[in-house]
């Protein structure tokens, strides 16, 4: 019965890995399974550890599937040594303000924790998600007055809430057009040391679950009574397959996007709203490397909020860029997302050119 139990839990697994190759907007509940990988991961290690106490022999059940998935389990949670960046490496910063903690103090002349955050990065490439309200005005003029490069980008006459900031030059902006009531994504070409560096800031579709809808989550959590239970799983599976569905659309646009660019390195991050297990994640990982899974550590959950202990924020390069001792910084929780910060080395892409 353990056996079979095993056995069950480790084809788990492997669906839950090999969901990302599923397309969400045409199997949106089955692509759902990915998030339940770190689950089906915990319980066939605890399986392998049953087994290598109690009978070596069936080890061989778990041992197959983990080695299977091996790739996935990187990805989910790498185990990186911290190396420091080599000098002239780029400090990139991606973080959801969430309309700067969803407070106007810039209307009273007043300073909060992320508008003093951001300023005191110091970092080369600022890509900012959700930057809504007066603060974001009085923000840009810092930045000006600091030396960055302020790009502002208009569609339809507003203003996007997706926006960055460069210690480089600007050389063009444009967004990516893809269907969205309020999520966008917009490319940067600038220019560093001679040449072109596409930077793509991503806010892709939200799952759009509202305050009850979590209060009911945690309640499953902590008062898992079956009705509670299945009505829960029932709306948080539909909302969350519905997102799934609008965004893979715009997934593969912006990669279609950065595939025709001729620019030589290539930078993309945001709030991704997918876990590093989906196919968003997969699809951008087909030709880019996630700079979490090459000098991160630890599972790196972004999302600070309401129990949910996920990895949602990412930042891709192009092979040609290496990235070095990447990063949740977990020092502010202004916001319900925790920035994220990598060190992008160019010498690679010099050396090959």
């Amino acid at each position: 019965m353990l056996a079979g139990a095993n056995v069950t839990s480790s084809l788990w697994l492997l669906f839950a890995a090999w969901s990302v190759y599923l397309t969400p907007a045409d199997y949106p509940r089955l692509s759902l399974f990915g998030l339940t990988f770190p689950i089906a991961l915990v319980i066939n290690l605890l399986f392998l550890l049953f087994w290598v106490i109690f009978h070596v022999r069936y080890t061989l059940i778990p041992l197959v599937s983990l080695l299977l998935v091996s790739p996935f389990i990187y990805d989910y949670c790498p185990l990186n040594r911290t190396v420091s960046p080599p000098e002239k490496s780029l400090k990139v910063l991606t973080y959801n303000v969430a309309a700067f903690g969803g407070t106007e103090e810039a209307g009273k002349g007043e300073e909060n924790e992320i508008f003093k955050y951001i300023l005191a990065s110091d970092a080369d490439i600022i890509c900012l998600q959700e930057a809504s309200g007066l603060l974001r005005l009085t923000l840009d003029d810092r930045m000006k007055e600091a030396g960055y490069f302020v790009p502002k980008v208009l569609d339809n006459g507003k203003e996007l809430l997706e926006h960055a900031y460069f210690k480089m030059p600007v050389l063009s902006v444009e967004t990516i057009k893809y269907d969205s009531e309020s999520n966008g994504t917009i490319a940067y070409h600038v220019l560093y040391e001679g040449d072109t560096l596409l930077v793509v800031n991503n806010h892709l579709e939200s799952n759009r679950l509202t305050p009850e809808d979590k209060t009911m989550y945690k309640n499953m959590i902590f008062d898992p009574q079956k009705e509670t239970m299945e009505n829960g799983m029932r709306l948080l599976v539909r909302k969350m397959a519905q997102a799934s569905a609008i965004r893979s659309p715009q997934v593969d646009i912006v990669n279609k996007y950065i595939k025709r660019d001729r620019s030589t390195a290539v930078l993309v991050c945001g709030d991704f709203n997918d876990s590093p297990i989906s196919y968003t994640c997969n699809r951008f990982g087909r030709d880019l490397v996630s700079a979490y899974a090459e000098s991160g550590w630890g599972p790196g959950f972004s999302y600070n909020k309401d129990l949910f202990y996920v990895r949602i924020d990412h930042i891709f390069h192009s092979q040609n860029l290496k990235s070095y001792a990447t990063q949740i910084d977990r020092s502010i929780k202004t916001s319900d997302h925790y920035p994220l910060i990598t060190y992008i080395n160019m010498d690679k892409m010099e050396r090959k050119n």
